[in-house]
């Protein structure tokens, strides 16, 4: 068996980041090919399944990649949470029937790509959850279920930038 695959927080991580990547492409083919309605119940979709795993690696998981990524690294995964909560709460509650402009479409589509590379770079890091000691794993484990039973959604989470670029760099 895979490593990987033998750890709990791992299977749970890429169980999240799977569900996630679907609802991605889901709200992208909406957005390529739909309404605003449409594209509004995938929106919905994706920020329902998305919070839960984007609040455990804010503010659980990436403190402690930082480490290892460095500060100006993990800033950016913190950016490109953001850029796809942005697409998210841009879609969120529209009903309109009527098909996106142009310029409305490039620009969800940009940052939903954006999201999209960043799921797929982020998942490499299960990894990382890999080399801590079954302890350390059960505890963030532990801390991932919590999140999922609180299910706050994407569109709740305050954005969030790495705590401080220093703190990273003494450890």
């Amino acid at each position: 068996m895979h490593p990987h695959c033998e750890s709990p927080l791992a299977q749970a991580f890429i169980e999240d980041h799977q569900k996630v990547t679907r609802a991605l492409v889901g709200l992208r083919d909406a957005v390529e090919r739909g309404t605003l309605a449409e594209a509004s119940a995938r929106a919905q979709e994706l920020d329902r399944v998305a919070g839960p795993h984007m609040e455990f690696e804010e503010k659980v998981f990436y403190p402690q990649v930082a480490r290892m990524l460095g500060a100006e690294d993990t800033a950016m995964l913190y950016a490109e949470h953001h850029e796809g909560q942005e697409v998210v709460k841009a879609l969120l509650g529209k009903e309109a029937a009527e098909p996106f402009s142009d310029g409305e479409r490039t620009r969800l589509l940009r940052g939903l790509q954006t999201a999209f590379e960043h799921v797929l770079s982020c998942g490499t890091l299960v990894s990382h959850v890999t080399t801590l000691d079954a302890q350390d794993q059960a505890r963030l484990l532990e801390r991932l279920l919590a999140f999922r039973e609180r299910g706050r959604r994407w569109s709740e989470l305050p954005h969030r930038e790495l705590p401080t670029a220093t703190a990273t760099r003494g450890e």
